[in-house]
C-alpha cells in the first residue's frame, strides 16, 4: 500500500454559502461564510474575517493534492445523515438478525427511490488552503448545487487533461448571483485558474535532427502553395464578392425584427412572469418569457413598437427573453421615436 494513500489532511475550518436564521430554517448567502462548528475553531473565524473582513464573494486558493473535490451521495433525517453512497454502495441504518440499528451496505445507483424523489443528494467537498493564512491544514466547503459541482469539477478536469498538476497553482472561487425561471435567484460557484499556460506532456519535444526535416517539408510545400495561390487567386476575388453581396443581403434581413402586439401574466413554478407576445414579418404570434433581470422597459411601449431580439435562451420549455434593442417605440400619445443607438437591453 503507498503510504500517501493513509495520509489525510486535517481540516481547519469549514467556509460555507449558507446559514441558519432565526427559525432555524436555512438560508443561503450571497457571499462566503465561516462560523464556529466542530471543525472550526473560534481562533480561525476570526483569522478568516481579518483576511476577509467584509462579505466576501471571492476567494484566492491553492490546492494542496491532485485530488481536492470529492463526491458523495448523501441522505439526511432530522439533520444526521443517515445514508453515504458512491454511486455504486452506500452504508445505511439498518437492522440486526436481534432487531438493533446496525450499518448495513446497500447498492446505490440512480435508480434508488431516495435519489429518484431528491431526498438524497450528491455533495461535493472541495479542500484548499487560503492564501494569506498558514494554519497547518485545509479549509473544506461543501457544496449540493448542480452547477456549483459540475463548474467545480469542469475546470479541475480541464487542467488534468492538458497533463497539468493543479498543486500550489493559483486559483480564484467566485460566488455569483443567478436568476431562474424554476429556482427563483441562487448562488452558483465557480472555480477558475489563475495562472494556466500551455506545455508539452512528457517527453514530446522534438529532436533538432527531425525537426530540420520538418522545417525543409515546410518549405517546399510552401512554394507548392505559392503556385497553387496565384491560380486560385482569381476564384478568391470573386468568391469576396459574392460573399458580399450574401453580407448586403444579409444585412437587410429582419428576421429578428418583431411587433410588439401585447402582454399577458404567466404563473411558472408559482412565481408571477410576464409574457411578451409578438409578430414576425409572416403575420405570426411569438412569443417571449421576459427574464426578471432583462430591461423592463419594454412593458412601457404601446402595440406596434419594433423590437429587434438580440438574445433569448430556453428553459422549462419556454423561450426567454434576456437581450432586445428597440429599434421603433410607440410612446403613449401615438408619436413615433426612432432608435438609433446601440445600447443593449440585457439580462445581466
Amino acid at each position: 500500500m503507498d503510504i500517501q494513500s493513509l495520509v489525510r489532511e486535517r481540516v481547519i475550518g469549514n467556509i460555507k454559502t449558507g446559514m441558519k436564521g432565526a427559525n432555524g430554517i436555512p438560508q443561503k448567502l450571497p457571499y462566503f461564510h465561516v462560523e464556529e462548528d466542530k471543525s472550526t475553531s473560534s481562533e480561525m473565524v476570526e483569522i478568516f474575517k481579518k483576511l476577509y473582513p467584509n462579505k466576501p464573494t471571492n476567494l484566492k486558493i491553492r490546492f494542496t493534492s491532485d485530488k481536492p473535490f470529492t463526491f458523495r451521495f448523501k441522505r439526511y433525517v432530522n439533520g444526521k445523515a443517515v445514508c453515504i453512497g458512491n454511486g455504486t454502495k452506500a452504508i445505511t441504518i439498518g437492522k440486526d438478525s436481534k432487531g438493533n440499528n446496525t450499518q448495513i451496505e446497500v447498492d446505490c445507483s440512480e435508480e434508488c427511490e431516495y435519489i429518484k424523489c431528491n431526498k438524497c443528494k450528491l455533495k461535493g467537498s472541495l479542500k484548499f488552503v487560503l492564501d494569506g493564512i498558514e494554519a497547518g491544514g485545509v479549509w473544506n466547503l461543501n457544496t449540493s448545487g448542480g452547477i456549483s459541482l459540475s463548474n467545480i469539477a469542469s475546470e479541475i478536469v480541464k487542467y488534468k487533461k492538458a497533463g497539468m498538476s493543479i498543486v500550489d497553482v493559483p486559483f480564484e472561487l467566485k460566488l455569483t448571483e443567478q436568476e431562474s425561471l424554476a429556482y427563483g435567484k441562487y448562488y452558483s460557484i465557480d472555480l477558475h485558474g489563475m495562472d494556466i499556460k500551455p506545455q508539452l506532456v512528457g517527453d514530446n519535444t522534438p529532436k533538432l535532427a527531425e525537426t530540420t526535416q520538418k522545417v525543409k517539408q515546410l518549405c517546399e510545400g510552401n512554394k507548392k502553395k505559392e503556385k497553387k495561390e496565384k491560380v486560385d487567386n482569381k476564384k478568391v476575388n470573386e468568391n469576396e464578392k459574392i460573399q458580399e453581396e450574401i453580407t448586403e443581403n444579409k444585412d437587410e434581413n429582419h428576421s429578428n425584427e418583431l411587433y410588439l402586439k401585447g402582454f399577458m401574466p404567466i404563473l411558472i413554478k408559482e412565481k408571477k412572469f410576464t409574457k411578451v407576445i409578438f409578430q414576425n414579418i409572416n403575420g405570426q404570434d411569438v412569443e417571449y418569457v421576459l427574464h426578471p433581470k432583462a430591461d423592463q422597459s419594454i412593458l412601457k411601449y404601446e402595440v406596434g413598437t419594433i423590437i429587434e431580439v438580440k438574445g433569448t435562451s430556453n428553459e422549462l420549455g419556454r423561450n426567454i427573453l434576456c437581450k432586445y434593442e428597440a429599434k421603433q417605440i410607440i410612446s403613449p400619445d401615438g408619436t413615433i421615436e426612432e432608435n438609433n443607438t446601440e445600447e443593449l437591453k440585457e439580462a445581466v
